[in-house]
């Protein structure tokens, strides 16, 4: 290693990572967040190697870029790593984990990992319950745009960059995950914060700790390029007012950035700061995306990005997938996968998709992503959904969690009575159902919701009504 391991509680630094050129192995490599560290680790000069034992066989992004991949764990894989870096689901125990401790191999968590490599220098990260993802893409393509050859990591596919990273030289900009306390091994010289609800409770217990560990996070910046935060929302409000050096955006005339609709043209805002203003026409739906589009915008400015070229990089910002991702129009079918697992997130993908198709029948198929999140939102969860024309309700995706007795799906279609139950084989064939005569017929929207396994059933459902057109 070219330095001593940074000492418990300290912020990750490159000393934890080994000399360029060593060899770094990723357990787990399958992982949105862990293929995209793989890509920025192989592009940084180090020999990269990584297994999951769910296949590799779709990873082409990394095996161009010569990471060599293994479909299983075995503890020879580690054989002549410098450094393994595991995902937060790969277990300490783990074969290939095991191996590596018992050989003296350091092993750090996918965060630490990401943190050692890119603190020290310049750093945008994007937090939020909410809209991260989609706000770290916007930045990605914004700052492209300006000509700042960002390093971009982001959780979602983005088809402009065939993967979950864009390779560049210049400032890092990075999708912030509370989850697991991973943020807080970043150091952000800017920090956008979209949003602050109560979320991953099974992590930090209450909504006081989420609250102490973004004030953490985000103070970091505070005396640096600064804080951005969402001013529409309460509780990112709350935090960035208690901060020094912090700016807001959102629709209210006291945002720093502010947004407002260009009517009477859909999708088309005008942006607003203390210094100039600039046009986008955005072509991704909703209000939320306008929102996300300010975070992007404000944050590509403070990092020196030219207004107007920003512009340009978001008015050709095509989505992220699994974010009201359209994956087919057939038979007057439109079949849409969205990755919205929390109450106010389905509520602003409803409320997207009625702008986007204002006069269309909006039928959303739900999958509750963790025991814990349905107990404890189960009532908003219903309250969300009703706002489709029909809701149905599949099994919860466990996730990493065992059940928790008493609870399941039926906690949220009992708290909204227009929302109904479905199982895997009725949800896949809910797509050629609505296609069908007596359905809802011409211009149904049918998304497929959730952050579990029920984009596979989305894909499915279009494949099926696919093939029916095929074969009439």
């Amino acid at each position: 290693m070219s330095g001593a391991r940074a000492a418990t509680g300290s912020l990750a630094s490159r000393g934890e990572l080994p000399a360029m050129g060593g060899r770094v192995h990723l357990v787990g490599i399958a992982g949105a967040g862990m293929r995209g560290l793989a890509l920025l680790l192989a592009r940084a000069g180090y020999a990269v190697s990584g297994s999951d034992r769910g296949g590799v066989s779709d990873l082409t992004e990394l095996a161009r870029a010569g990471v060599e991949l293994h479909g299983e764990h075995e503890a020879a894989h580690v054989e002549g790593a410098d450094l393994v870096v595991r995902s937060s689901a790969v277990p300490m125990d783990g074969i290939e984990v095991a191996a590596a401790r018992a050989r003296g191999i350091p092993v750090l968590r996918r965060a630490r990992a990401l943190g050692a490599l890119l603190n020290g220098s310049p750093l945008v990260g994007i937090a939020g319950t909410h809209g991260k993802t989609t706000i770290t893409a916007m930045t990605g393509f914004a700052c492209e745009a300006a000509g700042l050859d960002p390093r971009v990591l982001v959780g979602g596919w983005v088809s402009a960059w065939d993967g979950y990273a864009r390779p560049g030289s210049g400032i890092a900009v990075v999708e912030a995950d509370e989850f697991d306390r991973s943020f807080l091994e970043l150091d952000p010289t800017l920090a956008v914060v979209s949003s602050l609800e109560p979320e991953h409770l099974d992590t930090y217990g209450d909504f006081d700790a989420v609250r102490e560990a973004y004030a953490e996070f985000a103070g970091r910046a505070a005396h640096r390029t600064g804080v951005l935060y969402c001013a529409d929302d309460a509780g990112s409000r709350a935090l960035g007012e208690s901060l020094p050096a912090a700016r807001s955006y959102g629709f209210g005339e006291d945002a720093w950035m502010r947004v407002e609709p260009s009517a009477p043209v859909p999708g088309r805002y005008r942006f607003t700061w203390p210094s100039g203003s600039v046009d986008i026409h955005l072509g991704v739906p909703g209000r939320h995306n306008a929102l996300n589009a300010a975070a992007a915008l404000g944050a590509a400015r403070l990092c020196g990005g030219d207004p107007e070229a920003v512009a340009r990089g978001l008015t050709a910002f095509p989505g992220v997938g699994r974010r009201l991702e359209v994956l087919g129009e057939v038979a007057g079918v439109t079949v849409v996968d969205d990755y919205a697992h929390h109450p106010t997130e389905v509520a602003a993908s409803i409320a997207a998709l009625r702008a986007a198709y204002p006069d269309r029948w909006i039928e959303v198929v739900f999958q509750p992503h963790l025991y814990s999140r349905t107990r404890d939102f189960a009532a908003d969860f219903g309250a969300a959904l009703e706002a489709a024309d029909q809701a149905r309700v599949l099994p919860i995706f466990p996730a990493r969690e065992a059940p928790i007795e008493g609870v399941s799906s039926t906690l949220i279609t009992a708290a909204a009575p227009g929302v109904e139950p479905i199982e895997r084989p009725e949800a896949v064939e809910r797509a050629r159902d609505l296609a069908g005569p007596g359905s809802a017929g011409e211009g149904a929207v049918l998304c497929y919701m959730g952050a579990g396994d029920v984009t596979g059933i989305a894909h499915e459902a279009t494949e099926r009504l696919a093939g029916d057109a095929v074969g009439a």
